[in-house]
């Protein structure tokens, strides 16, 4: 890259110099040109004028010789001064003339770089080429972070180091997010969210007094928010208070809609119920019925896409509304559905309150509230909840 602006750089300094070169030379001849012919005009004139004076007989003919010589050791004269003030006196303010030229369209070129347009004309050309690699990526969000400094530009680039496990840039880049974003702004208890997790793993998973400040923080503002709640058990558990852990655990699942980080709560909340002996007559569970359901999806046939959602849902025999639903993704495919007592639409019926259910996949947009829509793609009939096995259900499109 450098070699390539090098050689650009003295390809333009030639240019100018050779186009500098060709029109001082043209200008040059020209200026010479007209003098000689004004210098000519002057001595033409200057030589009939002493002719006329010497036939009225003003003049002697040794006056008119020497007049005459005076006009030609004059014209001499003046062509030797233009003659050396054009290629002497001028060198000076040709040399500046030329410096000045290859300094402006230099530093024009340099101040174009600078400024950035060019690195973004070429992110651009290479996101329309299908050109861009992850580390093009970050180059480009960190100069746009340190050109703009903006909140969304930063946050950016913290989810991008995230993404590449660079925990403690991403802290870094959270914290200079945290700085633009306004006290009351909407979003900023999910950007602290954030921000603690990537403290959290920056630390090698560990917890820390910085990380538990962050999560007081949050909770002061959402007292519910799952994730805060979950590192507060992270932190709890690391000090050994178990019931404080199992507790924090608890309501993390409450609030917590994601099969994935119910199932790691549940192995949590029973590792401290083992390590602090914690009975569930001391600590009544907050999941006490459930069903877990593994949906076989066969990408090779049906892709998602982009608004897919799947609705997984346990419905009574007979009725239509579910007593318990989950919203499933595609990335959470790989691992099984817990439907709980927690998932309940109507609070007069929870699976707590039936020993069988029907379980129902429906395809489903995920712009859409009205559970009546979708497609249904596979059902399972008569099965007992609080079961040990993982029912399959494979769709059928």
């Amino acid at each position: 890259m450098m070699v390539a602006y090098l050689v650009m750089v003295t390809l333009i300094i030639l240019s100018i110099v050779f186009l500098f070169g060709f029109m001082v030379q043209r200008f040059g001849e020209s200026s010479l040109r007209e003098g000689d012919q004004n210098t000519e005009s002057f001595a033409l004139v200057r030589q009939t004028e002493i002719a006329q004076e010497e036939e009225a007989g003003r003049l002697t003919s040794s006056e008119s010789r020497q007049l005459l010589l005076d006009v030609d050791v004059e014209t001499s004269s003046i062509d030797k001064r233009k003659r050396k003030a054009f290629n002497n006196d001028v060198v000076f303010a040709r040399w500046v003339l030329l410096g000045v030229t290859v300094v402006a369209v230099l530093g024009s070129f340099s101040l174009y770089q600078q400024i950035g347009f060019a690195k973004e004309v070429a992110f651009t050309q290479d996101l329309q080429t299908q050109s861009l690699t992850p580390q093009k990526v970050s180059d480009f969000l960190h100069y746009r972070s340190e050109r703009y400094g903006r909140v969304e530009d930063w946050y950016y680039l913290a989810t991008d180091f995230v993404n590449a496990e660079k925990y403690q840039e991403a802290v870094d880049a959270f914290e200079k997010a945290l700085e633009k974003l306004p006290r009351n702004a909407e979003n900023r208890v999910n950007l602290l969210v954030e921000y603690a997790q990537a403290i959290f793993y920056a630390n090698g998973g560990k917890s820390s007094d910085k990380m538990l400040k962050v999560v007081e923080a949050i909770l002061k503002v959402a007292p519910t928010q799952a994730t805060a709640l979950d590192l507060k058990g992270v932190a709890e558990f690391a000090q050994q208070n178990y019931l404080g852990a199992l507790l924090a655990w608890q309501e993390a699942i409450r609030y917590s809609v994601r099969s994935p980080e119910r199932l790691a709560l549940l192995s949590a909340i029973g590792r401290a119920r083992q390590l602090g002996r914690i009975d569930y007559q001391q600590v009544p569970p907050i999941i006490t019925d459930q069903i877990a359901v593994k949906v076989e999806w066969d990408n090779s046939k049906h892709a998602f896409q982009q608004d897919d959602v799947l609705l997984v849902y346990a419905v009574v025999k007979g009725q239509k509304m579910p007593i318990a639903i989950q919203r499933v993704f595609p990335e959470d495919l790989g691992q099984p559905i817990l439907l709980t007592n927690l998932d309940a639409l109507m609070p007069t019926l929870t699976l707590a309150d039936v020993n069988k259910v029907d379980l129902i996949v429906k395809l489903a947009n995920v712009n859409d509230n009205d559970l009546t829509k979708g497609r249904i793609i596979g059902t399972k009939r008569d099965l007992l909840t609080n079961h040990k096995e993982i029912f399959v259900i494979n769709v059928a499109l």
